[in-house]
């Protein structure tokens, strides 16, 4: 499988702000959503990397060489890789908040909206490889 995407440039110095307070608000994201269970921090993580690469390499660097979120960012950078015991919190969690929706809302058009998101979710990060490709 090809690599997810190319290496984005730097943007022109009036963006790089923009990029560098939306990837700073995407860490905060990251790291709140760690405590929070059933949102995907590792998601925001992501975001906040892809952010820093076209305004801070510095920050950029820092986040991918991160001791806990580094490798998973930077395998999902380069193969789309989601680790299975990724899998299955991201599975647990779609449950759970499916549970909540169903339980909370009467609505029967918006449960089955709901359910077919979060099955579509489901059939993308299954189908996801477990382990970078090796060269």
């Amino acid at each position: 499988m090809p690599p997810i995407s190319k290496r984005p440039t730097l943007k022109p110095r009036w963006q790089r702000p923009l990029y560098v307070s939306l990837g700073c608000l995407c860490v905060v994201f990251g790291i709140v959503a760690l405590v929070i269970p059933l949102i995907p921090g590792v998601v925001f993580l992501v975001l906040a990397t892809a952010c820093f690469s076209r305004s801070s390499p510095a920050m950029e660097k820092w986040l991918t060489t991160h001791p806990r979120f580094g490798k998973l960012i930077m395998d999902w950078q380069s193969s789309g890789v989601i680790p299975r015991g990724m899998k299955w919190i991201i599975t647990f969690s779609v449950i759970v908040s499916y549970s909540l929706i169903f339980l909370e809302t009467e609505s029967r058009v918006l449960q089955a909206l709901a359910a077919g998101i979060m099955l579509s979710v489901l059939a993308y990060v299954w189908n996801r490889p477990e382990q970078p490709l090796s060269p």
